[in-house]
């Protein structure tokens, strides 16, 4: 492997730097500028631009991302501040309900600099000293920047927090994004839930049924079971009602309320109700569906939202 710096490899380089860029105030605090960046590749792509060509312009250069290559090392220095935390090791219900609260700020204001994460996950979420950050920006996109020969067809993101559109291959939208947030959240709100004695086994059964961390499960399957979650489907008997009834059986009715909250939000965004070549629809849109993404965060009320970051229950156990 030839250790070079190649500006064509940097993708979230140029993602970041044109976030920071973008004509929209005040600057996006939850995107970590980057002090320092090296990549490398095993081998020269043949017909790319020099790097003077890919960074002059970041604005324009981002209409045509570098393809995402494989087998290649990037290593980035972040302006960001010590002892971060990701969602699961929040202290408190209060700083988890504020990070969920910024989580869905964040996914709007990217998009008003015309930028979709596109891997929302809860390794990419983290929380220092009340501020929040989302990090790894390779495989974001600009909107309607046409998809590289290497992306069509490939499923890419974290499995088990991609939206149901992305997990069919199906070009991204905002709302993705959006819905991915709403499982990272599902994700942190069962993973960190202690169960009684009494229902360690039921509970641990039902935490498997989400293939939460299984990255060998069929993308196909871990659709259709997102797809079964959403509100105005059929919920008894199904994963998110049993997940309901065990977290107030066990006094956790706070938690209940918030999970059915989040997924009563009108999600999987339907394609065919909106016009997705048109910017100003699909961000009026977001807008809309992320002011009631914030009223499902704070319908609950963070002191009764009984909290216990400290454990991770495996689904395994």
């Amino acid at each position: 492997m030839s250790f070079i710096a190649e500006g064509r490899l940097w993708r979230e380089k140029i993602v970041v730097d044109a976030l920071h860029t973008a004509d929209v105030q005040p600057a996006p605090a939850y995107a970590p500028k980057i002090l320092e960046a090296f990549a490398s590749h095993e081998s020269p792509l043949p017909g790319s631009p020099s790097d003077s060509e890919i960074l002059q312009n970041n604005r324009k250069q981002l209409k045509a991302l570098p393809p995402m290559v494989s087998r290649h090392l990037e290593i980035m220095a972040f302006d960001s501040p010590p002892d971060a935390r990701n969602l699961k090791d929040v202290p408190s219900a209060a700083e988890f309900l504020a990070a969920a609260e910024d989580l869905f700020r964040a996914i709007l204001d990217a998009f008003r600099r015309r930028v979709l994460h596109r891997d929302i996950s809860v390794k990419n979420i983290l929380v220092a000293d009340n501020q929040f950050i989302m990090v790894d920006w390779e495989i974001g996109r600009r909107f309607q920047e046409p998809s590289s020969a290497a992306d069509r067809g490939t499923v890419t993101g974290t499995l088990d927090t991609m939206s149901a559109a992305s997990l069919a291959n199906k070009d991204p939208l905002p709302h993705d994004d959006i819905e991915s947030a709403v499982y990272v959240l599902l994700k942190v709100l069962t993973q960190t839930f202690v169960p009684p004695v009494d229902q360690q086994h039921k509970w641990a059964a039902t935490l498997r049924e989400y293939f939460w961390d299984n990255p060998d499960v069929d993308p196909s399957t871990v659709r259709n079971i997102r797809l079964s979650m959403w509100g105005g489907r059929n919920l008894e008997n199904s994963t998110i009602d049993t997940t309901v009834q065990i977290f107030r059986s066990a006094g956790h009715a706070t938690r209940a309320q918030l999970v059915l909250s989040l997924l009563s939000l009108p999600l999987p965004i339907q394609r065919n109700l909106i016009d997705s070549s048109d910017y100003e629809t699909i961000l009026s849109s977001l807008e809309g569906l992320v002011e009631q993404a914030v009223a499902a965060v704070r319908s609950v009320d963070a002191s009764s939202l009984i909290w216990s970051s400290a454990k991770v229950v495996d689904a395994g156990q």
